[in-house]
């Protein structure tokens, strides 16, 4: 019924490539989506109708994908906040040491999840990462790092899995001691090793040790 190209039947009236076209006297021309040819209203056309693969079955591109050719090659974007295909999270970024890896790879010590990823650190699992100051494998109180990931007051950690080890003259009872007086001087009512010595007793609330 016109005599214009790109509606699928040509000025020459010849149906184009990546349409089809039926009835008389009028002709309706469609686009065949999954035939490798970007016609008509399509964004991209992978050769085939399904979804999932970043070019949808009525051949639009799906959110966080780009498709370039013909047929359409589909990459997703990481960095975009949308997680697809095999990206295991996208936090919006490319950085790395955030939990979400430059090529949106969940990195290790970290769990992410929603989109845009939002990732935290997964205290416990002996990594040290992000704003964790330990990490001794579990998140048990009282053994130097805290359920937090935290080094708890008369304690310090090092390494991975954390080894975290009392401050003995630090005034911080701690751990096994049963006594902290500030120093390590022993016939005080508390030892080098801050343990009570005999003929002594020490309070150790409020700390330091207080012994008599």
């Amino acid at each position: 019924g016109d005599a214009t190209s790109g509606d699928g039947c040509s000025a020459a009236c010849a149906i184009e490539p990546g349409w089809t076209c039926v009835g008389a006297p009028l002709s309706v021309c469609v686009t065949t989506c999954g035939d490798s040819v970007i016609a008509g209203a399509e964004t991209c056309d992978d050769g085939n109708a399904m979804a999932g693969d970043g070019c949808s079955g009525t051949c639009a591109t799906e959110p966080g994908w780009t498709c370039v050719g013909a047929p359409s090659r589909c990459t997703t974007a990481c960095g975009d906040g949308i997680v697809a295909g095999a990206e295991a999270c996208d936090d919006g970024g490319t950085a790395v040491g955030d939990g979400c890896s430059a090529t949106c790879e969940i990195e290790a010590g970290w769990y992410c999840l929603s989109q845009p990823s939002t990732c935290t650190e997964l205290c416990g699992d002996g990594l040290v990462v992000g704003a964790e100051a330990c990490d001794d494998g579990n998140t048990l109180p009282d053994d130097g790092c805290s359920g937090t990931c935290a080094i708890e007051p008369g304690w310090s950690c090092t390494g991975e899995p954390s080894t975290c080890t009392t401050g003995c003259g630090d005034g911080v009872v701690a751990g096994t001691e049963t006594c902290d007086d500030g120093n390590m001087a022993s016939d005080d009512g508390c030892s080098a090793a801050c343990a009570v010595e005999p003929g002594w007793s020490c309070a150790n609330d409020p700390a330091p040790s207080v012994c008599e």
